[in-house]
């Protein structure tokens, strides 16, 4: 198994260009993002660190198209997505990215197969779903699998572990092969032990598929994990000193 990830390539997957986002409270206009800029290459694992309220959240659902920002662009692909129909925006967030959140989101009635099913169940219309239903369950049931939740198909959520939900949420976002993955404080809601197997587990689909990922952290341990980290404060992103912290 290589220990190194693919070489990230040369060309921009996504990029963020004088991105800014304020919120009101009550009378006072909070100003959050004031400008950012990031540059995305495919096959790169990109950390943003930041405290909690920077606004890292904030900018990871902008760049994900879950939001819009007040001003700046977002570019997929050369897509300007600002300019894209609601409609289009929603066909780039289900079909070419995939989303892992800090409290898993999974739906309690469904079982860990059909939840990994959700994008799919989506993307599909009823029609199609039905016609391709074997094949999409036998593609959810490989990725389970690979996150060493063969074991766990029938289950529900409120079977799991933390950590055994967080992987089933990394299972259902990878179901539609997304081209950019985003991650936000994926570890925030598990104890130390597990989120460094969550970690791994990102890290091995970085190391192995070439996944690009864009995880938001306050850890500045795993943010150093990634190939570039950067931080966001006062608004601004900036690279983060690698110089290993003394203070954990």
């Amino acid at each position: 198994m290589p220990t190194t990830a693919p070489q990230a390539s040369t060309a921009t997957i996504l990029r963020a260009a004088g991105v800014r986002k304020s919120f009101v409270m009550g009378d006072t206009r909070i100003e959050v993002l004031k400008g950012c800029d990031l540059t995305i290459r495919p096959g790169e694992f990109i950390a943003i660190e930041g405290r909690s309220g920077s606004g890292k959240s904030t900018l990871l659902h902008i760049m994900g198209a879950l939001d819009e920002a007040d001003d700046g662009t977002i570019e997929y692909a050369g897509r300007d997505l600002a300019r894209e129909s609601s409609s289009a925006r929603a066909g780039v967030r289900n079909c070419e990215f995939g989303f892992v959140f800090q409290f898993y989101h999974l739906l309690p009635e469904l079982s860990v197969l059909e939840n990994t099913m959700l994008a799919a169940m989506i993307e599909n219309s009823w029609f199609s779903f039905r016609s391709r239903r074997a094949e999409l369950r036998d593609a959810a049931s490989a990725i389970l699998k690979s996150l060493g939740l063969e074991h766990r198909l029938k289950h529900r959520p409120a079977q799991l572990s933390g950590g055994e939900r967080q992987r089933v949420a990394i299972a259902r976002a990878l179901m539609n092969k997304p081209k950019v993955l985003f991650a936000d404080e994926p570890t925030g809601n598990l104890d130390a032990d597990t989120g460094r197997q969550i970690m791994a587990v990102l890290e091995k689909l970085h190391r192995d598929a070439g996944q690009t990922i864009i995880m938001v952290t306050h850890d500045r341990a795993l943010a150093r994990t990634a190939d570039r980290v950067l931080v966001l404060k006062d608004g601004i992103l900036k690279n983060a000193d690698r110089t290993p912290s003394t203070t954990g």
